[in-house]
């Protein structure tokens, strides 16, 4: 009977945690009796599910992105263990404690490569280009978008980490990165005329034309007006599928005008041209050699304007012949 009493007296397991969500908005201490207890408590503050009678799709892990699934393993950590929880979206998990430490190293490398240069950071992620691409944009879509409208310095200075000092806000930014992709386009047009000793006077052609386009800067600035703009006014781009195919499959879109890590990434976007750049400055020196004359224009569209030009992501970017597309 005495053993039956003290028994009785046995209280349940309670075990005192902090708890933060995906985004570490803030921490919470808590008591919990079950990871069922922890989970409807932590769902009560943070409100991360939709429904909160399916608490099966709220995820619990550690730091080191280690999930807790059980009573067992929960009573087995220390009091005042850091969890943290969030939803499991579309059968995909994202571990928060690993993730977050494995892109602060991976941003930092980003960082350093020659301040966001596009060809440096594409060959950087092409290493496991897959596995790097689908972590980075894990990561950025669990970051914060709250001031992608803000477009000057003052108002979001963290966007500008590792731009150009003299740039102030994010559409000249663009408006820049949209001119170097089209004048580096030129300037291996002229390299390869100057190497095969042709007239450079199609490329002084074409330069006029861009001068008047102001070398298409409209493509990227989410404020032009102008139909060649590729977002829209909130700066959202969507990609525009590979060359041979009339929309993107995989629905992959993005708003570099959100953050700085969404900026980088989007330097790994591509601007592929249907006919290939190759293709179009062999049959212009082919021209050139037959003195058959040259229309400037139809090289000009061909090689900037959205005629022949696709938004691409990395992955939608054919690398390699694209033989059913010929110069008409």
């Amino acid at each position: 009977m005495e053993i039956i009493k003290k028994m009785g007296c046995i209280k349940p397991n309670r075990l005192a945690v902090k708890v933060t969500d995906e985004k570490r908005s803030r921490k919470v201490g808590l008591v919990v009796t079950s990871l069922t207890d922890l989970k409807k408590k932590s769902h009560d503050i943070f409100k991360v599910l939709a429904d909160s009678h399916n608490l099966d799709s709220l995820f619990v892990a550690l730091e080191d992105g280690t999930e807790v699934s059980d009573d067992g393993y929960l009573f087995s950590l220390a009091h005042n263990t850091l969890l943290i929880l969030f939803q499991v979206k579309a059968g995909v998990l994202i571990y928060p404690g690993s993730l977050q430490q494995t892109m602060e190293r991976y941003l930092n490398a980003l960082h350093d490569l020659q301040k966001f240069n596009s060809e440096e950071v594409v060959k950087f992620i092409e290493n496991n280009m897959d596995e790097k691409l689908k972590l980075t944009w894990q990561y950025v879509t669990t970051l914060s978008s709250t001031k992608s409208h803000f477009s000057s310095i003052s108002d979001h200075p963290e966007w500008f980490t590792g731009c150009n000092k003299l740039v102030t806000t994010k559409e000249e930014y663009f408006r820049k990165c949209a001119q170097g992709r089209i004048r580096s386009y030129l300037r291996d047009a002229r390299n390869r005329l100057s190497h095969s000793k042709l007239s450079l006077s199609p490329i002084e052609k074409l330069k006029t034309c861009l001068e008047e386009k102001k070398y298409f800067a409209c493509y990227f600035d989410r404020t032009d007006r102008s139909q060649d703009r590729l977002c829209d006014s909130k700066g959202e781009f969507q990609c525009q599928g590979q060359y041979n195919k009339p929309i993107c499959q995989n629905n992959h879109w993005i708003n570099p005008y959100d953050n700085a890590e969404s900026r980088i990434l989007f330097s790994t976007w591509n601007l592929d041209h249907v006919i290939e750049r190759i293709k179009i400055i062999t049959d212009l020196c082919s021209q050139i050699r037959c003195n058959n004359g040259c229309d400037h224009l139809k090289y000009f569209d061909l090689l900037f304007s959205r005629k022949n030009l696709k938004l691409v992501h990395k992955n939608c970017h054919v690398i390699g012949p694209h033989t059913e597309c010929q110069i008409a």
